[in-house]
């Protein structure tokens, strides 16, 4: 059986990350450029995309969710001798569920805007914002699911590539169709959902099209596979959905104080998502690799991808930390020119800078744990600390200390610290665990 060395994961792990990486940036600056392209049409529209987006996302990561079981579970077969060609039809159907449940949930959703307090204005910008993107989460899936099929077999490239190529075609999209360049009908802000849902569509067909030797496959669905992947998917889905829900509700919350720290708010978030978008690319890699390690039952192979995960994420997100502390006016001039924006999101980027590092290692550990089945305790860890804890908290310094936007962010990095160290106890128990069984 091979025994790696740490220098060989971390090599191992790099090459198959960076594509990932790469493809993971794309998709994050997918919604920079929406973030751009509406802090420079207005204030308002800045603010109101943000809240939308804070509505919208957490329901998507529900369905996205269960399709991150995909990889790791298909690994596991690989890691097992299975040949898991077979298989892409059931993707693909399990894909299609999760779509058709997300665009029912997401335009369900805006049945909750009118109480949320916000301005008619405002409100209206969401609501256009979410029917009209709420189709695109069927491709969005299906993109996800070709995404989770190619990267179980390791090839990563074609996935990472469109989704970076489609990073500079949104902005050209966002551009036209919300100030009408080059012959596009002037939309406003709800020319930004028409864009992501072009895109949304473009991505999926793009893959499907990569994926064409996958076509011939026997058209049957395997539905122990199915099984398989809700069982790990599904408390995967909740934690995820509880983690994104609670960087959401902190942008609705923020936006009862003011527009002002509401865009502050969606620059720092925005930010932080972009950073957040390596560590969690190195979680996506080492998912499968731990995955694959776990089928051939080669703890040894388990241990060391685990470690040299962990170094690699917090190393990076240490590095962004002190970049985002030093600079944090270059990282804000790229979004918007609002002085009155520029003064309270430099306030909140200082809190980005502390807790980037247990951002890293929380996604880290979330990764290596979907790559051994462990996800019903993590969720679990991951809900009190986000929900019992860290937004209670985040709400009291918030609302009752007078701190506002600030409360809420602090009450996320406690949140992020927790997280963390709750999923390492969790890793080293399992380790004893696979020690003790004789892997």
């Amino acid at each position: 059986m091979n025994q790696l060395t740490k220098k060989l994961a971390f090599k191992e792990l790099l090459l198959f990350a960076l594509p990932i990486i790469v493809g993971h940036v794309g998709i994050m600056l997918i919604g920079t450029g929406d973030m751009m392209i509406a802090g420079r049409y207005s204030r308002e529209c800045l603010a109101a995309i943000g809240l939308a987006i804070s509505i919208a996302n957490p329901v998507m990561m529900l369905g996205l969710g269960v399709q991150f079981a995909i990889s790791p579970l298909l690994a596991q077969r690989r890691g097992a001798g299975q040949d898991i060609k077979p298989l892409f039809w059931t993707v693909m159907g399990i894909s299609l569920f999760c779509g058709i449940i997300a665009t029912i949930l997401t335009y369900v959703s805006v049945a909750v805007i009118p109480y949320l307090g916000y301005s008619e204005n405002l409100n209206k910008i969401i609501y256009d914002y979410i029917i009209i993107l709420s189709p695109s989460m069927i491709v969005l899936c299906l993109y996800q699911g070709l995404k989770e099929f190619f990267q179980a077999q390791e090839k990563t490239i074609w996935p990472n590539v469109i989704a970076l190529g489609s990073a500079g075609l949104n902005v050209l999209l966002n551009y036209a169709f919300v100030f009408g360049a080059w012959g596009f009908p002037e939309l406003k802000e709800p020319g930004l959902a028409w864009a992501s849902l072009t895109l949304r569509v473009f991505m999926a067909v793009a893959l499907f099209l990569v994926a064409f030797r996958s076509w011939m496959s026997d058209f049957k669905i395997d539905f122990s596979f199915c099984k398989e992947v809700f069982k790990v998917g599904v408390p995967i889905s909740i934690s995820i959905f509880f983690e994104v829900m609670a960087f959401c509700s902190v942008t609705l919350f923020v936006g009862k104080f003011a527009e002002i720290q509401t865009a502050a708010n969606n620059i720092a978030l925005n930010y932080a998502s972009l950073v957040f978008m390596i560590p969690m690319s190195i979680a996506s890699a080492v998912g499968v690799k731990v995955g694959h390690a776990y089928g051939e039952k080669n703890a040894h192979n388990i241990r060391t991808f685990a470690i040299v995960s962990i170094m690699t994420a917090v190393s990076f997100t240490a590095l962004m930390g002190m970049f985002t502390f030093i600079f944090p006016e270059s990282i804000l001039g790229a979004y918007s020119i609002d002085n009155e924006v520029l003064h309270w999101g430099r306030k909140l980027l200082f809190l980005v800078a502390c807790f980037q590092i247990f951002d890293g290692a929380q996604v880290t550990l979330a990764g290596i744990l979907r790559g051994l089945s462990l996800t019903r305790a993590s969720s679990i860890g991951i809900f009190v600390g986000y929900w019992i804890i860290g937004i209670p908290l985040g709400y009291y310094l918030g609302f009752h200390r007078g701190l506002e936007a600030q409360g809420f962010w602090m009450g996320l990095a406690l949140s992020l610290a927790l997280v963390a160290l709750t999923l390492g106890f969790i890793l080293m128990r399992k380790m004893k665990a696979l020690i003790r069984e004789g892997l």
